[in-house]
């Protein structure tokens, strides 16, 4: 409570100070200590504050480099950012920055901390300097009227079981991973060593795969729900999945041209190219052109994709195709 006091005192005559001597000088500097007496290994706390009137302008203050120790055998524990105190109602145009370093000496005796030097706008020929400080370290007082006493014997702890407990369940926790770690490398080692029998795997013709999706398509009744977009959308993504697996492009990536072009020498009649470019022509208008078919170009479209896709199935199909995924009868017909 006593050092609080002292500490508000200190800050309103420095700031009463500052008032009078900040016309003639643009910064004042000080260093201020907590107690200039210590105990040996015990710690203080000394404060740098420089103050200035804000409106002369806002100096630019180098502050002083802060080593290990200030002095012989005083030593820097910590220190402290530049902080900056908000003017108060009574002063309201002077500025303060501190610093704050808690310092130790481990030797006692007297102990002179030099002045700490700022540089105030690069003018180095002319720092600004604190005043030096003393500082006393006293060693602990020993009562030498008293007769000395032995170090006193280590003290016999009784031993208890309990103590254990945690180190066994250490052990066992231990015990438990290791077992762990060395039953997943057996089987893993049994993995490599095993022989796999892969299960041969099913080859679903492009030209079944396509049909099937274009059934799924025409049950889900888009366009009789008004969803035009997504039914072409579907026709289209069915067809250019369709190209690739047969003919081995890339159609999901490219545009109706460049479909065509790709096409050209694929042994693909002309009625059956002609039905195509329809297809993805309509379907190009409806996705980018908002346009709005009618009911027959709806039916023409998923027609004519079936028609394209039968026309165009590879002949000779695969021997391991099972029974299930053969094609099911399609009619070139939608209901709507």
């Amino acid at each position: 409570m006593i050092s609080k006091v002292i500490h508000s005192i200190y800050y309103v005559a420095l700031l009463i100070f500052s008032g009078l001597t900040l016309h003639a000088q643009q910064v004042q500097v000080s260093a201020r200590i907590d107690s200039t007496s210590i105990l040996i290994g015990s710690q203080t706390n000394l404060r740098l504050t420089a103050a200035f009137d804000v409106k002369n302008g806002i100096p630019k203050i180098q502050w002083p480099q802060i080593a290990d120790s200030l002095a012989s055998k005083v030593e820097v524990i910590s220190k402290s950012q530049v902080k900056i105190i908000i003017p108060d109602s009574a002063h309201p145009n002077v500025q303060q920055q501190i610093q704050d370093i808690t310092i130790s000496s481990f030797d006692s005796g007297y102990y002179a901390i030099p002045p700490f030097k700022f540089i105030i706008n690069g003018d180095t020929g002319n720092p600004q300097l604190t005043e030096a400080m003393m500082l006393q370290v006293n060693t602990v007082r020993v009562d030498t009227t008293k007769a000395f006493k032995d170090i006193k014997a280590p003290i016999q702890v009784p031993f208890v079981w309990l103590e254990l407990l945690p180190y066994i369940g250490y052990g066992l926790l231990a015990l438990m991973i290791i077992g762990g770690i060395v039953y997943y490398f057996i089987r893993q080692s049994k993995k490599r060593n095993a022989v796999i029998v892969e299960e041969p795997k099913v080859i679903i013709p492009p030209h079944i795969k396509a049909l099937e999706a274009l059934e799924k398509l025409g049950l889900q009744k888009l366009w009789q729900e008004g969803k035009i977009k997504d039914y072409y959308t579907g026709i289209t993504d069915i067809l250019r999945i369709y190209m690739e697996e047969r003919y081995g492009i890339t159609a999901l990536e490219m545009t109706t041209d460049e479909i065509m072009l790709a096409l050209k020498r694929k042994d693909i009649s002309e009625l059956m190219k002609q039905k195509l470019r329809e297809i993805l022509v309509l379907s190009d208008l409806v996705k980018f052109a908002k346009e709005n078919p009618l009911p027959t170009d709806h039916e023409f479209c998923f027609n004519y994709s079936i028609d394209f896709i039968n026309e165009t199935a590879e002949i000779n199909q695969p021997t391991d195709v099972p029974p299930s995924a053969e094609p099911k009868p399609l009619e070139n017909t939608i209901t709507s």
